[in-house]
């Protein structure tokens, strides 16, 4: 299926360079987690191979790859580094909602110094209608990846009413907090930033419901099925190669691990050699398995549809919700099964554990992905309800 969606580099080559930017990007992570975003070095290591792309279209100078390729390269990074894994999961999302906004828009990002953008998804801007566009306003939380970012989406209300409309500004309109000071995804720069009124032209906007829908306005890639899909399928879908790059290197860890030490106050020498190391080696492989079939259905169902243009039903709508949230679940707990597994020498900051389970925590408490919300949602369609929620 990723051999029909990817139009250009395909999905080896973009694995591969994927792993070649993780050499640089874990070099770093240390330097990524000092300053609270991504290194210089390692964000720029991750944009010359062309990562941040990924959804743009060709003509733009992106890779139009498949959903399921864009996990494996998003695992991998997340290998090195899991914030500067979700930085590129945010440029990618953003990168494909760029798109419904047209070709003129499409342009200006392209043409301009740093064309990549980073996305806000809850309208707490307002706006106001005057010749043009409108002149919009507003504090956002949770801007990951800004600081690198040449722009952002940023949704508002209306002042006059209505539903909220989708806007592209320049980064450099906004004001960024000093307030990422968390305890997990610490590299993602994640700050608040605040817009003071700012015009933006009619170009630059659109009801955000349309980019909600993958209802996207008439350009050179509207009539192409991969640019005419609902968001959330596709934020979802460009969300699950973090979470299974940590459970996988925590595994693989453990699996190091093992065969190099005993188990305190026990008989055993050798770790691997313990019916309870083996327990919990089966436990944590079938979890993972799991995580990585919920994932890989929901990335697979978005590259059918990105490459059929078939009509999304409902169902399947909010069944990506929940793929992503069981997925991050499992995938959280893989890796506290290896926490259980490794006892108190992994305890040290020198290892890597400690911030694979800081990283995989903070991912499982987003409110976007929090698997007891998707959870509820995803029951409450399978019972013949409504759904009572737009984001689907």
């Amino acid at each position: 299926m990723n051999h029909h969606v990817t139009d250009g580099v395909g999905t080896t080559e973009l694995v591969q360079k994927a792993k070649n930017a993780a050499q640089t990007v874990a070099q770093h992570s240390s330097e990524t987690f000092d300053l609270k975003r991504p290194a210089d070095a390692a964000i720029k290591a991750v944009m010359a191979e062309g990562l941040p792309h990924m959804t743009a279209p060709k003509s733009q100078g992106g890779s139009r790859a498949s959903m399921t390729t864009q996990l494996e390269v998003n695992a991998a990074l997340a290998e090195a580094d899991a914030s500067v894994s979700w930085v590129n999961c945010i440029y990618n999302a953003v990168a494909h909602m760029i798109c419904a906004f047209g070709d003129e828009a499409m342009a200006e990002v392209k043409a301009s110094d740093t064309p990549y953008a980073a996305g806000l998804f809850s309208p707490s801007g307002k706006g106001r209608r005057v010749d043009g566009g409108a002149m919009v306003s507003g504090k956002y939380f949770f801007a990951s990846g800004q600081h690198h970012a040449g722009w952002i989406f940023a949704p508002m209300m209306p002042e006059e009413g209505g539903p909220p409309v989708a806007c592209l500004i320049p980064k450099e309109a906004f004001e960024v907090q000093d307030d990422w000071h968390v305890s997990g995804f610490v590299g993602t720069g994640s700050n608040a930033v605040v817009l003071p009124e700012t015009f933006v032209p009619d170009h630059r906007m659109v009801p955000f419901m349309d980019v909600v829908n993958g209802t996207y306005r008439t350009s050179s890639v509207s009539n192409d099925p991969y640019y005419k899909q609902p968001f959330v399928p596709v934020m979802c879908a460009v969300s699950t190669g973090t979470p299974l790059g940590l459970a996988r290197k925590a595994l693989r860890l453990f699996k190091e691990r093992i065969g190099k030490k005993g188990i305190t106050y026990t008989s055993y020498s050798k770790q691997a050699e313990a019916p309870v190391t083996h327990l919990q080696l089966a436990e944590a492989q079938a979890k993972l398995d799991q995580a990585e079939f919920h994932a890989f259905r929901l990335t697979r169902a978005v590259d059918q549809h990105m490459a059929t243009g078939a009509e999304w039903d409902i169902e399947t709508r909010v069944r990506c919700r929940s793929d992503i949230a069981w997925t991050i679940k499992l995938a959280r707990e893989v890796c506290e099964i290896v926490e259980q597994g490794s006892g108190a020498s992994a305890i040290h900051l020198k290892d890597p554990l400690p911030a694979i389970l800081r990283d995989i925590r903070t991912v499982s408490v987003h409110a976007f992905l929090l698997f007891n919300t998707n959870a509820e949602l995803y029951g409450r369609v399978l019972a013949g309800m409504e759904p009572d929620i737009p984001f689907v």
